[in-house]
C-alpha cells in the first residue's frame, strides 16, 4: 500500500498556488451564478420567444441544479477524490457556459442553466472542502472568507467589463464568453498543481489516514450517516441556517431597489449610490469576519447576523432625507447591514469542521442544501406583499437575521481556541 505524505510536507509555494487556482475557479463560480441576472434584459431583446418571466425561471432552474450539484458532488468527491471531481466540475462550468450560447430558445436555455447550476453547486462543495485541507485550522476562516468575497469582486468586475464592451459596442454575449473560457484554463492548471488526496493527507484528515494505515476499514460518508443520530441535529440546523440566510437575503437585498424606488421615491442616481456603497460592506466585511473567526471562533460571527437584523430595522425607519456628511444615511446603514451579513463567509469551512473528516464534503454541501428551504423565499415575500404592502413584507428580513443569529449560536464551536469552545460539544459532534 502506498504511503501518503502529510499536507505539511507539500511545499508552501505549491499549496499557495493550489489555493490561487481554486480561487480563480471560485471567482468564476460567483461570476456565472450572477451573470444570468445581468444579461436578462439582453436575452429578452435578442431572442424571440423568451420573455422576462422566462428569464426569471432560468435562475430557478440554475438554483435547482446547484442544489443537486452540491448534494451529489459531495458523494462523488468522497468516492472518486476531491481533485478529480473539482477539475471535472470546473471544466463543466466553463464548457456548459460556452455551449449555452449556441441556443436561442427557452427550453435549451433552461436546460443549460440547470446543467451550469449543477457545476456551480458542486464547485462550492468540493472547492471549500479541498481549500481548508491545504492549511491548518487557524487560517481557514480567512481563506474561506476571502474566497467568499469573490462574489463582490465578480459583481464589480462584471459591471466594469459590461461598461467597457458597451463603450466599444461589443455584443453582450462577450459577458458570457468571459464566464466560459477561463474556467477551462483553470481546470487544466488544477490538473498539475492541486495535491492529490490519494497521495496527500489533508489537514484535519489525519485520524482517517491512521485508520487506513492500520488496516482498519476507512469510513465512507453518506447522506444517510449525516442524518443519523450523532449528526442529525447539526445537519438539520445547518440546513435551516443556510435556508434562513436565503430568506433574509431575499426579504431585503432581493427587493431593496424596488423599495427605494416605489416606497422611498428615490431617483435612479440616488438608488445607484445607496446600492453601490452598501455592497462595498460585503467586500471588506468578509475579510474582517474571516480574521475574527480565526482569532475568536466561528460562533462569534453569529453576532454579524444580529447586527444585520438591527441595521435592517433602522434602515426601514430612518428618514429619507437624513444625511451623514454628503451621503444619504441609508447608504451607510446598508453598508453596515452588508458588513454584518458577510459574517457567513466562513460557513463553507465551518460547516465542514462540524463533522468528522469522512463527512467533510457533505458538511460543505449543506450551504447549498439550504436552497431546499430558501428557494421559496421570493414567492413567500410576494405572497405577504400582495396581502399587505412591500415594506411590511420586507420587515421579515430583520426577524429572520436575528433568529438565524441565535440558531448559529446554538451550534458547536469548532476552533479550540475560540471563546465559545466546549469540549463536550465537539465530542458529541465527532461521535
Amino acid at each position: 500500500m502506498m504511503t501518503r505524505k502529510h499536507m505539511s510536507e507539500v511545499p508552501m509555494i505549491q499549496r499557495v498556488a493550489a489555493y490561487l487556482a481554486i480561487l480563480v475557479g471560485y471567482f468564476f463560480y460567483c461570476y456565472n451564478f450572477v451573470i444570468i441576472d445581468y444579461v436578462r434584459p439582453y436575452i429578452v431583446d435578442a431572442y424571440d420567444g423568451i420573455n422576462l418571466a422566462d428569464t426569471a425561471q432560468f435562475y430557478t432552474w440554475q438554483s435547482i441544479g446547484a442544489l443537486i450539484g452540491a448534494l451529489s458532488c459531495a458523494w462523488f468527491a468522497t468516492r472518486f477524490g476531491k481533485k478529480s471531481t473539482l477539475i471535472a466540475i470546473t471544466a463543466l462550468n466553463g464548457g456548459a457556459t460556452i455551449v449555452n450560447m449556441m441556443f436561442t430558445d427557452y427550453a435549451m436555455w433552461a436546460a443549460m442553466r440547470f446543467i451550469i447550476g449543477i457545476s456551480l453547486g458542486g464547485y462550492f462543495t468540493v472547492a471549500v472542502s479541498m481549500m481548508i485541507g491545504l492549511f491548518p485550522s487557524n487560517v481557514r476562516g480567512k481563506l474561506t472568507a476571502f474566497a467568499s468575497s469573490m462574489f463582490s469582486v465578480a459583481l464589480m468586475a462584471m459591471g466594469a467589463y459590461a461598461a467597457f464592451i458597451s463603450s466599444i459596442d461589443a455584443p453582450w454575449q462577450s459577458l458570457m464568453w468571459v464566464g466560459g473560457l477561463p474556467p477551462l484554463v483553470a481546470a487544466a492548471v488544477m490538473l498539475f498543481i492541486l495535491p492529490s488526496d490519494k497521495k496527500v493527507i489533508a489537514y484535519g484528515e489525519e485520524e482517517q489516514a491512521k485508520q487506513a494505515e492500520s488496516g482498519e476499514e476507512v469510513k465512507k460518508g453518506t447522506w444517510g450517516e449525516m442524518l443519523s443520530k450523532p449528526y442529525r441535529v447539526i445537519t438539520i440546523s445547518c440546513l435551516l441556517l443556510a435556508g434562513l440566510n436565503f430568506y433574509g437575503y431575499q426579504f431585503f437585498s432581493g427587493f431593496v431597489t424596488t423599495y427605494l424606488k416605489d416606497v422611498r421615491q428615490f431617483d435612479g442616481a440616488t438608488i445607484g449610490i445607496i446600492f453601490s456603497i452598501s455592497a462595498f460592506g460585503s467586500l471588506f466585511g468578509a475579510w474582517v469576519w474571516g480574521a475574527v473567526a480565526d482569532k475568536y471562533g466561528r460562533k462569534v460571527n453569529a453576532f454579524g447576523f444580529i447586527l444585520a437584523g438591527v441595521m435592517a430595522s433602522v434602515f426601514f425607519v430612518a428618514p429619507s432625507d437624513l444625511m451623514i456628511g454628503s451621503l444619504n444615511a441609508l447608504a451607510i446603514l446598508g453598508l453596515v447591514y452588508n458588513f454584518g451579513l458577510s459574517a457567513s463567509a466562513v460557513w463553507g469551512g465551518y460547516f465542514s469542521e462540524l463533522f468528522p473528516a469522512h463527512l467533510r464534503n457533505y458538511g460543505a454541501a449543506l450551504f447549498h442544501g439550504g436552497r431546499i428551504i430558501g428557494m421559496w423565499a421570493p414567492m413567500v415575500l410576494v405572497f405577504i406583499q400582495e396581502r399587505s404592502d412591500l415594506e411590511t413584507a420586507m420587515w421579515g428580513s430583520p426577524i429572520v437575521w436575528i433568529v438565524a443569529g441565535l440558531l448559529w449560536l446554538s451550534l458547536p464551536e469548532t476552533l479550540k481556541t475560540g471563546i465559545f469552545y466546549k469540549k463536550k460539544d465537539q465530542q458529541q459532534a465527532a461521535a
